[in-house]
């Protein structure tokens, strides 16, 4: 009798370690399954941050690039890439209110005080990347995610003075010091002088470094990816001097549909002085991507910038967001 119930109990136990073992092995497949998704899906992202960063046309982006065939083309059987400009709309955290007053942009707006709003907001409790829960009281309902965007840098020709004395500040950690770049902001604005690319080191100082990508002078928003609204309400802003904002806009909305515009077409089309800011604004280069690679149940997302180097160096494309998850 001792042996019988001394062998059922090491057969019990016999039974539940496979079973426990059988577990193991079950998930160590699923985990393995799930690592090798993830890897085909990060393969996939690689090819297309390749095509973005083998442009022929480096200094202009537009729908007829190489890389939107490779979007179109996956490799991966049952993959599907999608890839979106995400940068090239207004950002709340250094969008002048000026921009709102002087424009039918006002119309965005959920009253008319909010550029107001928008403004003291910024200086009391700083940027967010979180734009409705930020803002979102201040903007007319579903504005924000089709005219608005989080991902930008800040253009020191054309963002809100404040703003660039907070950014001075966060990236520096010089109060002091920001004071004194607002007083020379302040000047820029005062000569209606416009920072070239080239400037900006020499303006910046020894802030430079902290600074240099997210404050730079190049264009803010891509003409070829820019809600027709913007481009439209942008040109007709009377302080950016578009001799025929009506027409301008026109010619580039119907000229991006056929062709690939560049700096010097842009300058044509516009017809603005050279010393417009309108050019601060408008521009032929996206600056922050948004790409998904999806396959049955998993989901690859990442934001990619294209981070502008110094003078005569080559452009970079990095990863600033990434978000993996399976339904």
């Amino acid at each position: 009798m001792l042996v019988l119930v001394l062998l059922t109990l090491l057969a019990a136990a016999a039974g539940g370690g496979a079973m426990l073992l059988q577990g193991s092995l079950r998930y160590l497949r699923r985990s393995e399954d799930a690592s090798a998704m993830r890897r085909s899906l990060e393969r996939e992202a690689d090819r297309v941050m390749a095509a973005l960063a083998g442009d022929p046309t480096p200094g202009t982006d537009s729908p007829l690039d190489p890389v939107w065939s490779v979007i179109g083309v996956p490799e991966g059987e049952g993959v599907v890439l999608s890839l979106a400009d995400v940068s090239s709309a207004l950002d709340p955290n250094w969008v002048q209110k000026n921009v709102f007053w002087r424009t039918a942009l006002r119309s965005l707006l959920r009253s008319a005080g909010a550029a107001d709003e928008l403004q003291q907001r910024r200086e009391d409790r700083g940027f967010s990347p979180d734009l409705p829960g930020a803002y979102g009281d201040l903007f007319a309902e579903g504005v924000l995610s089709r005219y608005f965007t989080a991902y930008s840098y800040a253009n020191i020709n054309v963002a809100d003075e404040f703003a660039l004395r907070t950014l001075y500040t966060l990236r520096t950690g010089d109060a002091a010091a920001a004071e004194i770049f607002h007083k020379k902001i302040q000047q820029l604005l005062r000569e209606q002088r416009v920072l070239r690319p080239d400037e900006l080191q020499a303006f910046l100082g020894p802030g430079y470094d902290a600074l240099y990508p997210v404050m730079n002078a190049e264009p803010c928003m891509n003409v070829h990816f820019l809600d027709p609204l913007i481009l439209t309400e942008l040109l007709a802003y009377p302080a950016l001097n578009v001799p025929r904002p009506q027409e301008s806009a026109l010619a580039i909305l119907e000229t991006r549909m056929r062709s690939e515009l560049s700096s010097a077409d842009l300058l044509k089309l516009v017809a603005a002085p050279g010393k417009s800011r309108i050019y601060q604004y408008l521009g032929v280069v996206t600056w922050f991507w948004r790409l998904t690679v999806a396959k049955q149940d998993a989901r690859l997302e990442l934001v990619i910038a294209r981070v502008p180097g110094p003078p005569g160096e080559p452009t970079r494309f990095l990863i600033v967001e990434e978000r993996y998850g399976r339904s």
